[in-house]
């Protein structure tokens, strides 16, 4: 019969990170992803109108838990409305988009550079944020194309 008194080893430690602000960093990776498809494809397509805007800032309002996403939908669903007063808008709307989510990624990418390295998704998630950043980036230069040649249009006309 043994008393069992020989110490135990302790049970091996998961690689896998628990730590609150990673984990976040991974939830929100899948929606910059997500985002930058929604808002490089609302820049290309903003020259049908308003309409395309608000309709990425109701995708972005669902689709997005927190408060974060919350105002930059409601950000670009106001900048929508006012783009059927002032056609610019629309452009501003998709702009804002685009440079709200891409704020968001630096922002990850600044957890992931101190946090969860460790972790088998951390390489993944690090991707996900970076392909988001570049198509954000890819739908601001749009942005800014379109806004040149709605200017453009402007001063020709006069």
């Amino acid at each position: 019969m043994s008393l069992n008194l020989s110490p135990t080893q302790a049970g091996q430690s998961s690689s896998y990170s628990t730590s609150p602000a990673y984990n976040e960093a991974v939830n929100d990776a899948q929606l910059i992803r997500t985002f930058s498809i929604i808002a490089l494809v609302g820049s290309i397509l903003i020259f049908i109108g308003g309409a395309v805007a608000i309709g990425v800032g109701v995708a972005v309002i669902g689709l997005g838990g927190n408060r974060y996403y919350r105002v930059l939908g409601i950000a670009v669903i106001v900048l929508s409305v006012l783009s059927f007063i002032f056609a610019p808008f629309r452009v501003i709307a998709s702009a804002a988009m685009a440079v709200g989510v891409l704020w968001k990624g630096v922002e990850v990418l600044g957890v992931l550079s101190v946090e969860g390295k460790g972790d088998p998704d951390w390489q993944q998630t690090r991707q996900r944020v970076i392909i988001g950043i570049l198509l954000c980036s890819l739908a601001i230069v749009a942005n800014l194309i379109w806004m040149v040649s709605m200017l453009s249009a402007l001063f020709l006309r006069k």
